[in-house]
């Protein structure tokens, strides 16, 4: 295959990556905590993605399983990715604290009100679920807990997402359609400011994207699915030398470039036989293999059914509540 022209568009993975999740059940509530105040969050049964976003104020958040205490104050953001662990927010370590469904109780028009009438804080919180497809994929490539100080670390982006998203839910009704749009945004732009800030962990998918060698390699690999990729292609599209690309491929993603681009590529296949009639063979050719049986053979072995399975089961899952 001939060397792509210098000017052909290049895909952004964290789009494409992003843009490919289908948020579901989306919710929000707005709270008003006058001092003192505290309660718990026992976790879901289905985990979700859920944000808090301090408006004014301050707030100490703990998680069961982390020694750590970590102090929130105004502008703070702190996401937990698909987690089911337990956590607890409270204005002092001594404020009594109570189970979080008791909140609802002191909701009115999406607003609660709660604590002893002493100083306020307030937060948005929101959470929502995702496809049964989407969350291994966001699972794998994300930490699953952020905490973005965001007076020192946000792009306009976030800064204007956040300042609508305290203005409109401070007003009683507004649509839900409109704060599911602003989350699936928040949630974007939010990874997008971690991947690039001094928090963000060395290793992993983000710090890959953050890594202007390996973007380039992994952009190469997303813009051009179907092409025959070999470690010394990449190595030159991150201008790295064979061996210096595959070790720090490795050492960040911890797997190797073809294990990277096989996956990327099973999860592509595994969209287009979800979403339409396409033939298994012209599957195969649009992720790169140019016999259907050696595709349907590292199919199954990544994503443990064949093809043809994998359709039906997708299909009953899709016609199930909730999908």
């Amino acid at each position: 295959m001939t060397d792509r022209p210098a000017f052909e568009h290049r895909m952004d993975p964290m789009s494409e990556v992003f843009g490919s999740m289908k948020i579901q059940d989306a919710i929000y509530k707005r709270l008003e905590a006058t001092a003192p105040w505290g309660f718990s969050y026992s976790g879901d049964v289905d985990p979700r993605i859920r944000f808090g976003l301090v408006v004014r104020g301050s707030a100490l958040l703990k998680f069961k399983n982390q020694r750590r205490t970590i102090s929130l104050s105004g502008g703070d953001l702190f996401i937990s990715i698909l987690s089911d662990e337990p956590f607890t927010l409270v204005d002092h370590p001594r404020s009594a604290i109570v189970d979080s469904s008791e909140l609802r109780k002191f909701e009115v028009d999406g607003v609660i009100h709660f604590g002893g009438g002493g100083p306020l804080t307030t937060f948005v919180s929101g959470s929502f679920g995702m496809s049964t497809f989407g969350a291994p994929l966001i699972s794998s490539i994300l930490p699953r807990f952020l905490h973005l100080q965001l007076e020192q670390n946000r792009s306009h982006a976030v800064r204007s997402i956040l300042d609508i998203l305290a203005t409109e839910t401070a007003q009683p009704g507004i649509a839900s359609s409109c704060l599911t749009n602003l989350y699936e945004l928040l949630f974007f732009y939010a990874i997008r400011a971690y991947a690039s800030s001094s928090a963000a962990p060395p290793k992993g998918w983000l710090a890959a994207m953050s890594d202007k060698q390996l973007r380039k390699s992994i952009e190469a690999m997303h813009s051009d699915l179907d092409r025959s990729w070999s470690v010394e292609s990449l190595a030159r599209e991150a201008r790295m030398s064979r061996s210096a690309f595959a070790l720090k491929f490795r050492t960040v993603l911890g797997q190797t470039p073809l294990e990277y681009i096989t996956q990327w590529r099973m999860y592509k296949a595994g969209a287009m036989i979800r979403s339409n009639n396409t033939s298994f063979s012209e599957v195969a050719s649009a992720v790169g293999y140019g016999s259907e049986s050696s595709f349907s053979r590292v199919f199954k072995r990544e994503m443990g059914a064949a093809p043809r399975e994998y359709r039906r089961k997708c299909a009953l899952l899709q016609s199930s509540p909730g999908e």
